[in-house]
């Protein structure tokens, strides 16, 4: 029962806050205590053998690595930071892990065990838990999500991505320049997450004050509470730093896929960003993501709830599936931004 509340607050805020909520961890990890402190030592140390060569094979090539010409919503493998695996990973390298699927590295043999147990962790305890909330709030029918959506332990996607960010990246002829907003640098553009929900942990010790340059925005602030550094020519609101961060607290994102099924008129899906804030050292800064996605298969319908105003009239037309849906997410994912004139 006190496990439900904690999940059930967390639900809570993420209506209130306008699509994010922390989680505090330390009453929920029981016997996994030390699956997110085993899974980013382990990453770090893999980072650092790929640096050194020793992931590579006879050829010198890099183990698992990802092409990046294929579909990023399937991705399993390792990626460079580089502009040419999308602009959401000019600044980053990771370990990216989709549909279940896992795998080795020839210098850590416990990379793929310690990869595991995080992942059962943050999906079976931290994300199902939300859910099962989130069914308990709009009073849907028990395992909403499983029975009509999942299962989605084979079906969501996860990574731990590692900062790689140096002066030379603002003059490099390979590297398009760091994006610049209010003299942050953006290192991750605003944008939400395609899933249900999002589970983030940011690897520090502890809880920590801060988000280590993560940030949401918060819209629709008035003419008077919004300062002037924090103003768009294109819309009103503020980018905000999230209030804590470390291995013991999960950040909860809503999703454009719980937000479309919801029409946006209960939970709404939440832009977030990353900078530079100066307070760290950013190549210091990794996280682990987990994106809670529906089967390929299950139909995109705003979900049964009576919170939910449907409006209009009834179609016999099929919703898309979350594989069409997410095909278009995708190929967004991989395409780099416009320049905005003026």
């Amino acid at each position: 029962m006190i496990v439900n509340q904690i999940f059930d607050k967390c639900v809570h805020d993420l209506e209130i806050n306008g699509g994010y909520a922390l989680l505090p961890l330390s009453e929920l990890q029981s016997s996994l205590n030390n699956a997110i402190s085993n899974a980013f030592d382990t990453a770090r140390c893999a980072f650092d053998d790929i640096e050194c060569g020793d992931d590579c094979s006879g050829d010198g090539a890099l183990m698992h690595l990802i092409d990046p010409s294929t579909d990023s919503g399937g991705w399993t493998g390792y990626h460079k930071a580089s502009h040419l695996n999308g602009r959401y990973n000019q600044h980053r390298q990771g370990f990216v892990f989709s549909n279940g699927e896992f795998f080795n590295l020839h210098s850590n043999v416990d990379f793929e065990s310690d990869m595991k147990q995080f992942f059962h962790f943050s999906h079976d305890v931290v994300a199902s838990g939300v859910l099962r909330a989130i069914e308990r709030r709009l009073e849907l029918p028990d395992c909403y999500f499983d029975n009509e959506l999942g299962p989605t332990d084979n079906s969501s996607q996860w990574h731990l991505k590692q900062y790689q960010v140096d002066e030379l990246d603002e003059h490099s002829n390979d590297t398009p320049p760091l994006s610049q907003q209010h003299d942050q640098k953006v290192l991750l553009p605003m944008h939400t997450d395609p899933s249900l929900i999002s589970v983030v942990i940011i690897d520090s010790p502890g809880v920590n004050k801060g988000g280590k340059g993560l940030e949401v925005f918060q819209a629709n602030c008035s003419e008077d509470t919004v300062p002037n550094d924090c103003k768009t020519k294109h819309s009103r609101g503020i980018w905000k730093a999230i209030p804590h961060h470390g291995r013991d607290v999960a950040i909860i994102f809503v999703g454009s896929v719980l937000s479309y099924l919801t029409k946006g008129q209960v939970f709404s899906a939440m832009k977030h960003r990353v900078v530079d804030d100066c307070k760290d050292d950013i190549n210091d800064r990794m996280a682990a993501t987990l994106f809670v996605r529906p089967q390929p298969g299950a139909y995109m319908k705003t979900l049964p709830s009576k919170y939910i105003e449907h409006g209009g009239a009834s179609s016999t037309k099929l919703p898309p599936t979350f594989r069409v849906w997410n095909a278009r997410v995708a190929k967004n994912y991989m395409k780099k931004k416009k320049k905005q004139k003026g």
